[in-house]
């Protein structure tokens, strides 16, 4: 029986941050994808979900870090919000 062998390694954020103070939230978060590319990450995840504080959009928050971490790639994990319930 052979040993299975980690051939990638990747993290997933909620990027979840306080209302009065978004900026800093984002900042870190992108901050955290620089540190993870740095430890030699192959992948950094960002989760949205809707109607939950956090990212706004998935898609705009990875253009930024895009430009952070030309190395490491970049996904999302989107929660589509047709299996929330607004109640």
């Amino acid at each position: 029986m052979s040993t299975p062998t980690i051939t990638s390694l990747a993290f997933l954020t909620p990027g979840n941050f306080a209302d009065n103070d978004p900026y800093t939230g984002l900042e870190e978060t992108l901050q955290l994808f620089e540190y993870g590319e740095r430890l030699g990450f192959d992948g950094a995840w960002i989760r949205q979900r809707h109607l939950e504080h956090g990212v706004g959009s998935a898609a705009v928050f990875l253009a930024a870090a895009g430009q952070r971490t030309p190395r490491i790639e970049l996904g999302t994990a989107v929660i589509p919000i047709g299996y929330k319930s607004p109640l």
